[in-house]
């Protein structure tokens, strides 16, 4: 698995949610993005059905910390990075005049551009091809945003449980000029691979050697400058949605699926400079 194929089985949850009457998340773009080989992945990995309950759920609650935050005109740009195949600037009621980064490899950028060549995005959409691992190259995006903008919000989504712990420690300090960061946290590894199944394991490997767990992720970004402004939690946030939709399909809980710790940081969390 190739890490264009977790932009590709994202895309197909989103899809497979969107289809559902009680999805939690609505994109008309992601059945296009994810292609025969974005379904094809995800049907075959194992839970697939909550893998698209996870994936809806991290989608809606980043989508209500985005309206939240961008209702008053505050915030002037979003810089989006490692975009994959996210379709936000597309799909959300979007200020016309907001100013939208997308941050990425080249050949995810031009496959999603590609797909969506025909459809009108909602605001000032950019886009940058980057490695976020390389510290210039993620100067030259924060400059490029911060030179042109007020206040400008950070959106890492499905990305930092990828990378090394250098690049994670950077990224709090190099940012110190943004306004606003909005991020997920992945449950802990030792959770995810009790659950099995290869594209588990696939999507664990993909993970640098020296990534950092949540709880980690969560001190570094504390230790240097950032507070938390809120939180959505899985475990505590997402359960509510997560019985609704068991009652609604007659789903039974297995007792011997592995669950997180109820105090569990895996979730969205958005933070706010203080220093």
């Amino acid at each position: 698995m190739h890490i264009s194929d977790t932009a590709l089985l994202v895309a197909a949850a989103r899809a497979v949610e969107s289809e559902l009457e009680d999805g939690l998340v609505r994109d008309p773009y992601a059945a296009r993005l994810a292609g025969d080989r974005g379904m094809a992945l995800l049907r075959a990995g194992s839970l697939s059905r909550w893998r698209s309950f996870g994936v809806g759920l991290r989608s809606r609650f980043i989508d209500e910390f985005l309206s939240s935050e961008l209702a008053d005109g505050t915030v002037d740009c979003v810089v989006s990075m490692g975009a994959g195949l996210d379709a936000r600037p597309w799909r959300l009621p979007l200020p016309e005049a907001l100013r939208w980064i997308e941050v990425d490899f080249a050949q995810i950028l031009d496959y999603k551009h590609g797909i969506l060549k025909d459809a009108a995005p909602r605001c000032r959409l950019e886009r940058i091809t980057a490695d976020v691992n390389d510290a210039s190259e993620r100067g030259r995006v924060l400059e490029t945003a911060l030179s042109g903008s007020r206040r400008v919000l950070l959106l890492t989504e499905g990305l930092l449980f990828y990378l090394p712990g250098e690049t994670v420690r950077a990224m709090p300090l190099e940012t110190r000029g943004c306004y606003r960061w909005i991020l997920d946290l992945s449950p802990q590894t030792a959770f995810l691979l009790s659950l099995g199944g290869d594209s588990m394991r696939h999507a664990n490997d993909l993970r640098h050697p020296a990534y950092l767990e949540a709880p980690e992720i969560l001190k570094v970004i504390a230790d240097s400058g950032w507070t938390v402004a809120a939180s959505r939690t899985f475990m505590k946030d997402g359960a509510p949605f997560a019985v609704t939709r068991m009652t609604k399909n007659g789903w039974l809980p297995d007792p011997k699926t592995p669950r997180p710790s109820a105090d569990d940081p895996a979730g969205v969390w958005l933070f706010q400079r203080t220093a």
